[in-house]
């Protein structure tokens, strides 16, 4: 009989040791924690991180609060350092989710509570990129409706959690089962740019930390929780047809590989967009006051993606940076689109103007993940096209740029200190020489 997806997803879990991971794969996974890292602490002052703080009180525990100095449970550290990760919309992006912030802050807090070496963290992290993808694969039809990284996130980072609490292959399994069953999440408040779009990925981390320690404590599942006919795809993607794609080539490859991180504080879906309208206003110096139309199509699940067809008025920052009338006309405006500040200015006159003349059209047959803008400006049409996020693999180089930049207000000694641990993780015995230095950040 074919073990079901659990007893598959939890034995590989189990199983998988930094030894198996290949060096690139490794670096991958170093540039993936900086990142992260990079970002929570650019997301220090924001509000979301805030009511997070504010939700766990006083709470104490052994587990890091990235630039808080504060130390509390391992469920609490996960899910407000999932909040400072995805806070700036600056975070990394792999199969529709938002890895870095729901793998990375559980994994962090559970390796500071078992004081795990950063071989072992290293390796519950690519384990959970690998598993948040995987239970994208498996249920692709679960957007628009539902959000993938309060769905399939929860998934990677009980998957990171459990590694890291050395549960057995069928604890590992049942900690799966309940973060199928803790998932949850939809996409309304990125119409609106509300708050309960950020506090998802936080409880989406936290959840899948929960999930671990109740599988440690005894908790079971079923074993068909994802494929059954009353499981996890049934009820995110209305069928289970596809899950047989979340254990293909099952430790052959490990997806992080597939992660692209973001250059600009904007959602992800925009990046492409937004890059090729400062190409071509860069290439061709358009001038804006001539512009009369603008045109973007792109992908089905793109133009489908909750806010990405948002409109002025804008309440929120976060409306905007999730627009792709907004940040492209703001692209083309030459405005500072790369700051996370920039976005206060929801009501920029110019901007607001331009971006009614911007048109999101339905892709074309065989448009796949092609991205196309076109631009009439003084009678005179301008185009260009790319692949969605082609632009957006990282490299070491790039990460290590990215991580300077947003922690550029941070004492140099600082920032170098924390790069060189990161970058030499696998070394360290002991991950609170890492935990030490984000506490005080």
């Amino acid at each position: 009989m074919t073990a079901s997806l659990s007893r598959m997803l939890g034995q590989f879990v189990h199983d998988t040791r930094f030894d198996d991971l290949p060096d690139h794969v490794v670096d991958l996974g170093k540039a993936c924690l900086l990142d992260a890292l990079g970002t929570a602490y650019a997301a220090r002052h924001l509000p979301v991180p805030g009511i997070a703080r504010r939700f766990v009180g006083h709470n104490a525990g052994r587990a890091v609060v990235i630039a808080g100095g504060q130390r509390v449970p391992a469920v609490d550290a996960a899910f407000v350092n999932a909040t400072l990760v995805n806070g700036c919309t600056h975070d990394d992006f792999l199969q529709k989710s938002h890895p870095g912030a729901v793998v990375v802050p559980a994994a962090l807090a559970v390796a500071d509570e078992q004081n795990c070496s950063g071989a072992e963290l290293l390796t519950a992290i690519v384990l959970g990129y690998d598993l948040v993808a995987r239970a994208y694969l498996g249920g692709p039809g679960m957007l628009p409706a539902f959000r993938a990284t309060g769905v399939a996130g929860a998934i990677g980072a009980a998957g990171a959690a459990a590694r890291l609490l050395g549960l057995s292959a069928e604890q590992t399994a049942h900690a799966l089962g309940c973060a199928a069953m803790f998932a949850s999440g939809f996409g309304e408040g990125f119409r609106s740019g509300t708050t309960e779009v950020k506090l998802n990925v936080g409880w989406a981390s936290r959840s899948g930390v929960s999930a671990a320690q109740l599988a440690q404590a005894g908790a079971t599942t079923s074993p068909t929780v994802f494929e059954g006919e009353s499981g996890y795809y049934q009820a995110f993607a209305r069928t289970a047809r596809h899950a047989d794609a979340a254990v293909q080539d099952l430790g052959e490859r490990f997806l992080i590989e597939d992660t692209v991180y973001k250059e600009r504080p904007v959602c992800v879906f925009v990046q492409t967009p937004v890059q090729l309208a400062h190409q071509l206003a860069s290439q061709h110096q358009l001038d804006a006051q001539g512009i009369t139309r603008v045109t973007v199509r792109a992908p089905e699940l793109t133009l489908s993606n909750p806010g990405y067809q948002n409109v002025a008025p804008y309440a929120s920052p976060l409306k905007a940076r999730i627009s792709a009338r907004f940040t492209v006309a703001a692209a083309l405006l030459g405005r500072p689109v790369d700051t996370y500040a920039y976005y206060d200015n929801t009501g920029d006159g110019p901007v607001l103007a331009l971006a009614e003349k911007i048109h999101l059209l339905e892709p074309e047959p065989g448009q796949g993940g092609r991205v196309d803008v076109q631009i009439t400006c003084n009678g005179v049409g301008y185009s260009a096209s790319g692949q969605e996020m082609d632009t957006l693999k990282p490299t070491a180089d790039k990460v290590v740029a990215k991580f300077r930049r947003l922690t550029a207000d941070l004492a140099p000694e600082k920032t170098e200190r924390l790069l060189q641990t990161v970058l030499g993780l696998q070394d360290l015995q002991q991950i609170d020489g890492l935990s030490a230095q984000l506490e005080t950040l």
